[in-house]
């Protein structure tokens, strides 16, 4: 997920990364399994429609960089780069209202969003 992620956003395979950190934020925070939570990326996403897969070739240097990371994201030896996010979307490219009025917007009254950005890159941004 987080190469098919990283060909979407800008900022190549350090956006898979910071996807796959909010993947393995969603499963300890009790989601599910890892599998359980990449099955339901489509209900909790920004857009609405997954990226395309792409398999890509296996010496791709960026490839090869995600590949790296994978294994300390997922035992939780590498720093989360994500503060806890457990959301993320491309302001530019929100298509779902839900996630417009629930994840980004900001409550009228005290000016706070009930999901704080914990982090960006470019337009890329992270949710807790």
């Amino acid at each position: 997920m987080g190469w098919r992620w990283s060909k979407t956003y800008a900022g190549g395979h350090m956006a898979g990364q910071l996807v796959m950190h909010a993947i393995m934020n969603r499963v300890r925070c009790g989601w599910g399994t890892c599998l359980v939570v990449i099955d339901t990326i489509p209900k909790f996403m920004a857009e609405n429609e997954l990226p395309p897969l792409e398999h890509p070739a296996i010496w791709e240097p960026s490839f090869m960089k995600m590949l790296q990371a994978v294994d300390g994201i997922y035992d939780g030896s590498v720093p989360d780069m994500t503060n806890g996010a457990l959301y993320w979307g491309e302001l530019s490219h929100i298509g779902r209202d839900w996630f417009k009025a629930m994840i980004v917007a900001e409550n009228p009254a005290t000016g706070l969003r009930q999901h704080p950005q914990v982090a960006n890159l470019n337009g890329l941004t992270f949710f807790a």
